[in-house]
């Protein structure tokens, strides 16, 4: 006949059956919890800190190449870990144009009437593409929303190349635009410009 358990025995072994028990329970919201921290650190507000657009025209055949460093964007929470809800508005100060010739500088604000339409701008509507990107990693996908010049909206897809730099993200895009489209008439004009953008998103 076997022995009788030891009271103190019985009592531990009791014990810790019902601490078992609402640890078993907790555990899911502990990793609830760990899954919300780890989105949270993924997530930042970010701006445009360092930002560039070239543009590649050609007028009566004759090439007028330009760049803009004035670049910004609104406020923009950006989590690393879901790309695809980012969501931001880039704005170009064309004031700021340089064409490498002062005078073309100038004829260039006015076909663009500058003074009343002082920046150009991009709202991104959608980014299609992979969902998550780690540190030091590059990604490609493709940006839809809003390209806004002149006063005119219109809708662009362009693709992209993402890169990821600890809290910062590098944007480089590549794609073209009629000027027309956007009331910007200029005799002997393309219709179509080249334009590459390269911008980091940082907090």
């Amino acid at each position: 006949m076997p022995a009788p358990a030891h009271p103190t025995l019985a009592r531990s072994t009791s014990a810790a059956r019902r601490f078992r028990v609402p640890l078993l329970a907790a555990l899911p919201l502990t990793l609830a919890a760990a899954l919300v921290v780890t989105a949270a650190a993924q997530a930042a507000t970010v701006r445009v800190r360092d930002g560039s657009v070239g543009f590649a025209y050609r007028v009566t055949l004759i090439p007028v190449n330009g760049t803009v460093n004035a670049v910004q964007s609104s406020d923009t929470t950006l989590d690393f870990a879901a790309l695809r809800r980012t969501r931001t508005t880039v704005t170009v100060n064309l004031a700021a144009l340089k064409t490498g010739i002062a005078l073309r500088d100038e004829h260039a604000r006015e076909a663009l009437d500058a003074r009343n339409f002082p920046n150009a701008s991009f709202t991104l509507e959608n980014f299609s593409g992979p969902e998550r990107i780690q540190d030091g990693q590059a990604v490609q996908g493709d940006v839809t929303g809003t390209f806004t010049l002149r006063g005119v909206p219109r809708p662009l897809r362009a693709p992209v190349t993402l890169t990821r730099r600890g809290n910062s993200l590098n944007v480089q895009a590549t794609f073209t635009v009629n000027p027309q489209a956007h009331g910007v008439n200029v005799k002997g004009g393309d219709t179509s410009t080249r334009v590459t953008v390269n911008l980091t998103l940082a907090p």
